[in-house]
């Protein structure tokens, strides 16, 4: 059934019109980008290879509907339609690596975001947006990511890169180093090995606050939640064995470790050490016969954090972290069915069943009755989807899940979603999904799990219900453009209210952290978005070709509820999100100009709690201009350079307003401190 369309042309002067279309997240089998039931982004590997990525946010910056902000560790974060990463599920060659959900707080989750493959190794990024609980279950309520990484070959092949990120002002961002590599080789006919493995380290920033506020308190003069340094490595290998025409089995292990640091955590004069660990394996059989196909999978995380470290310059006391253990255990076995409906067009089924249990354990001093215990979570998950091809041109897919875990009661989760080729160059999509999620374990706990964090026993799982319709365009020879508009009613939404120290939360239990604030968990009723992608991509013409998108988001609170200023939008989050891309490609040489702009966003404190800045209202515009090439030295190697941040732009403009806690105090301008100009140059070798 595979027509073409959607994804990112190629097209010279007497070429053909073709677009790379080939996905398998939407529906766990491979499919036509153009009639798959989902809105759907891909990015290729030649886009991935052209520009610095240290994370998974950084890889997917360009998608439409997708959010970029840099965290207090270094790291991007990324909102998908609103939602943020915690709400999307990240795989790898179909496979989760999202550790247990709520394992790292106050704002260290975003550390699951820099578990990336070597760049060399991926073939490709899917990025759902939009809920896909009913194929990939509560962790999807926002939106999917699927890494898809090379199959190992029948001959030798490898690669080998070097990079840098060297900052012009070097005297206030931090350089960036880094390496890796991949190669993959056959041992027999039928087996093969691939190993891989990267490093990189960046160097924390120096930015400050215009006067110190306190002497006696050093850590004050950093600017709050700006970046700090960051260590990052891993190293793994899969073992391929193809039995025979129809099974084919694969072992892969990875090991990582992760080390972050925080400047001014807060606003309240902390510096945070993070270190992380994480041991992961898969043991995967894929089967192809005569009634269709089957994937079957075992797959274990366990993930540690250990010798981590807080000072509280305000107290002038430095507490040895929590030792915290995380443990995911994943079995699947699904099969997917294609057969014939005489005089009625055909249908592909796919159904399965999915068990999961989840573990967190936590020996923290002052983690009050969690210390020690277990907070588990055993879930199956059995699902059934149907895509039904009634004509060549009209898709019709219906899907079902059921949760059952042992904290909740059961959940049916539907979808149901329409694809139709009006015109050889015009489809139009259309879908309508619930999301749901569960509350994670410890925050279920009417005690307190982290230092200063206290779960609620009352809390209630996430429920959403979206909708989208689309449009996309194949214009002649000339290029592809889309439009979808979406919509989220979302439920329940997990969050958390802040109280002062010495403060009594709505359990009983009395604010002690060191003068610093408290956090409780809560539901906050109903929010809703609503939003426009629009995306182009050009043909290319003597070597010149364009990419442009712009998202429309507007989320708004509901039931009554307010944001800092006492207005309905959610704070965070830009109104309006533009990138325009040119590109030049000939023979050797290639390169690129961007820019890209963040505007309209609802500022709000740092700190947590939902607290205003007074006298700023909304954060000050952002846009940035980035300048890359590239040039094939040899068949085997080439360079790449990018100056991030062309024309120099200072994204940090402290903004003084008075405080009750320290009397003056700072917040940046901007929503994040995006660098000053730097440099990033990667050589690459492949063999």
């Amino acid at each position: 059934m595979s027509r073409g369309g959607g994804g990112i042309c190629s097209l010279n002067a007497a070429e053909t019109y073709r677009l790379d279309s080939s996905v398998v997240s939407a529906s766990g089998f491979s499919q036509d980008l153009k009639e798959a039931p989902a809105s759907i982004s891909v990015v290729t590997k030649e886009e991935l290879q052209s520009r610095p990525i240290r994370d998974i946010a950084d890889a997917i910056r360009d998608v439409p509907g997708v959010d970029v902000t840099m965290t207090k560790l270094g790291i991007y974060t990324f909102n998908i339609r609103g939602y943020a990463s915690t709400y999307v599920l990240v795989l790898i060659d179909g496979k989760r690596t999202n550790t247990v959900r709520g394992f790292q707080s106050n704002g260290f989750g975003e550390a699951d975001n820099a578990y990336l493959p070597p760049i060399s190794m991926i073939e490709r990024i899917e990025v759902i947006k939009g809920p896909a609980s009913t194929l990939y279950g509560g962790d999807a309520v926002g939106g999917v990511i699927n890494i898809i990484t090379k199959k190992n070959p029948s001959q030798f092949t490898g690669s080998i890169s070097l990079e840098t990120q060297a900052q012009q002002h070097y005297n206030r961002y931090g350089h960036m180093r880094g390496a890796s590599g991949y190669m993959a080789f056959p041992l027999t006919k039928d087996l093969s090995l691939s190993l891989r493995g990267s490093l990189k380290n960046r160097e924390k920033t120096e930015l400050k606050w215009p006067t110190l506020t306190n002497p006696s308190n050093p850590n004050s003069i950093y600017a709050s939640h700006s970046p700090g340094a960051f260590n990052i490595g891993n190293i793994g290998g899969r073992l391929n064995w193809g039995l025979d025409s129809q099974n084919n089995i694969y072992l892969d292990a990875e090991h990582y470790t992760q080390k972050t640091d925080t400047n001014n955590t807060s606003g309240a004069l902390v510096s945070s050490h993070k270190k992380f660990y994480r041991n992961g394996i898969v043991l995967n059989h894929d089967g192809s016969y005569g009634f269709g196909t089957t994937n079957t999978y075992l797959q274990a995380n366990l993930t540690k954090e250990k010798g981590s470290s807080s000072k509280n310059y305000r107290t002038n006391v430095t507490t040895q972290g929590a030792r915290v253990e995380s443990q995911v255990y994943v079995a699947e076995s699904k099969a997917v069915i294609p057969f014939e409906l005489p005089s009625f067009g055909s249908t592909t089924l796919s159904m399965g069943v999915q068990y999961l249990y989840e573990n967190f354990k936590t020996f923290a001093d002052n983690a009050g009755v969690l210390k020690g215990k277990n907070q588990d979570q055993n879930t199956i998950l059995p699902y059934m989807e149907a895509e039904y091809f009634i004509t060549d041109n009209l898709i019709l897919t219906g899907g079902l899940r059921y949760t059952q875990s042992n904290l909740f009661s059961g959940e049916y989760i539907p979808r149901g979603y329409l694809v139709y080729n009006i015109t050889d160059w015009v489809t139009l999509k259309a879908g309508i999904a619930k999301g749901y999620k569960t509350p994670e374990a410890k925050h279920l706990s009417n005690s307190e799990f982290s230092a200063g964090a206290y779960g609620n026993p009352n809390l209630k799982p996430e429920s959403s219900l979206n909708y989208e319709i689309g449009m996309i365009f194949d214009i002649f020879n000339y290029g592809n453009a889309n439009i979808t508009a979406f919509q989220t009613n979302f439920k329940d939404e997990l969050s958390s209210d802040t109280y002062a120290d010495g403060a009594t939360l709505p359990n009983g239990i009395v604010c002690s952290n060191n003068g610093i604030d408290c956090s409780y968990r809560i539901n906050r009723g109903k929010n809703q978005v609503r939003g426009l992608e629009v995306g182009l991509n050009s043909a290319t013409y003597r070597g010149f070709s364009t990419t442009a998108n712009y998202t429309y988001t507007m989320k708004k609170y509901q039931d009554g509820v307010k944001n800092a200023l006492g207005g309905e939008r959610v704070e965070n989050i830009p109104k309006h999100i533009a990138m325009l891309k040119l590109n030049y490609k000939q023979g050797r040489f290639g390169s690129f100009l961007k820019t890209t702009a963040r505007l309209d966003a609802i500022a709000i404190s740092k700190g947590g709690g939902r607290r205003a800045i007074p006298g700023m209202d909304k954060y000050k515009d952002f846009w940035v201009v980035d300048l890359g090439m590239s040039y094939k030295m040899t068949k085997n190697s080439s360079i790449s350079v990018v100056v991030n941040n062309l024309l120099d732009k200072n994204f940090f403009l402290p903004y003084e307003y008075k405080s009750g806690r320290n009397g003056i105090a700072y917040a940046n301008s901007y929503q994040d401190y995006t660098e000053r100009r730097n440099f990033w140059i990667n050589y690459k070798m492949d063999f």
